[in-house]
């Protein structure tokens, strides 16, 4: 049986398939909700794939991410 593959929406790399963007943390889904301050019925939502280095690179530092904390 063969392995799901994931496709990380910053860098378009296949996730898993590169030892050197590997983190325990693979593959991370990130779900985006348009129209977030309107009724549940106008939003929209969809689901991306990313590696979790590279959500990282792209976050801003006033966004800390706290996850690899919470291993601790």
């Amino acid at each position: 049986m063969r392995e799901l593959e994931y496709q990380c929406c910053f860098c378009g790399q296949g996730i898993g398939q590169d030892p050197a963007k590997a983190h325990a943390f693979d593959p991370c889904a990130v779900i985006l909700i348009a129209n977030w301050s309107k009724g549940e019925e106008e939003q929209r939502e969809q689901q991306f794939f990313c590696h979790f280095v590279c959500f990282q690179k792209y976050t801003s530092p006033h966004a800390p991410l706290y996850l690899e904390d919470l291993d601790s």
